[in-house]
């Protein structure tokens, strides 16, 4: 799995992002060492906001590094 730290991602996120929609998964890394995966994830919340805002947020997320 390819890796990039938190500037690399931001520097080049259109063209990641737009791999990640292709399928491909990477792990995210910030400079105190704490790392996410980013991966295509598809997920029905349709029928539940409350769902949709669990899916969305949580206390380690990327934009929380």
């Amino acid at each position: 799995m390819e890796q990039f730290t938190v500037e690399e991602f931001q520097n080049d996120f259109d063209n990641l992002f737009e791999r990640v929609n292709k399928g491909e998964d990477f792990k995210i890394i910030s400079q105190n060492g704490e790392a996410v995966i980013i991966t295509r994830v598809i997920y029905d919340a349709s029928n539940s906001i409350e769902d949709w805002r669990d899916f969305w947020y949580n206390d380690y997320s990327l934009c929380d590094i």
